[in-house]
């Protein structure tokens, strides 16, 4: 995976995430990268979902925690006042689903053959392992919405080629428009 493209995939995450998070509320947001650390104490869930072709795969790993503000805009994200049990988690899966979603969408212009999993969860503790996944490239960003919440992105990049894989983006395109769209297999 060539530097370029590494930095077309960044890029790409970070504008899916400044298009998915807001949900209408006009809320201001940070997107930093960082080193991984070790995740902050608390309950965390820990979602992620894989975007592959026939050269890479991507591993998208979010870790969110579960206060009550990460609740709460979730819940206005999701435009439900009751977010417990399974629907919490359906929510946290399905803003990773709308992040990852725009992501493949873009990466599928350039290679014809991408798909996207479904978003799964592992216990937080697991992020710390991800080198043994060998990826060509991890980053770990750390995304702010407001004052109050707060998640981590690590984003896996993983390439049996070595670098042979180049492509970039137009970065100069508009925003798209989606709205409760639904891709049939």
């Amino acid at each position: 995976m060539t530097p370029r493209a590494v930095a077309a995939i960044e890029w790409l995450f970070e504008q899916s995430i400044q298009d998915n998070i807001h949900a209408g509320s006009g809320e201001n947001s940070r997107f930093d990268k960082r080193k991984i650390t070790q995740a902050e104490q608390g309950e965390r869930k820990l979602v992620v979902l894989n975007i592959s072709s026939y050269l890479f795969r991507i591993v998208a790993l979010f870790d969110f925690d579960s206060s009550p503000s990460t609740v709460q805009y979730l819940q206005r994200h999701s435009r439900s006042q009751d977010l417990q049990g399974q629907l919490l988690l359906d929510a946290y899966a399905e803003l990773v689903n709308m992040i990852c979603g725009k992501v493949n969408r873009a990466l599928c212009e350039a290679f014809r053959h991408a798909g996207m999993s479904t978003p799964f969860f592992l216990e937080s503790s697991c992020a710390a392992y991800v080198d043994l996944l060998e990826p060509t490239h991890a980053q770990t960003y750390e995304v702010a919405i407001g004052d109050d919440v707060r998640f981590n992105l690590i984003v896996c990049i993983c390439s049996s080629d070595d670098g042979q894989v180049d492509f970039d983006v137009d970065r100069t395109a508009q925003p798209e428009e989606i709205g409760g769209e639904l891709e049939l297999f």
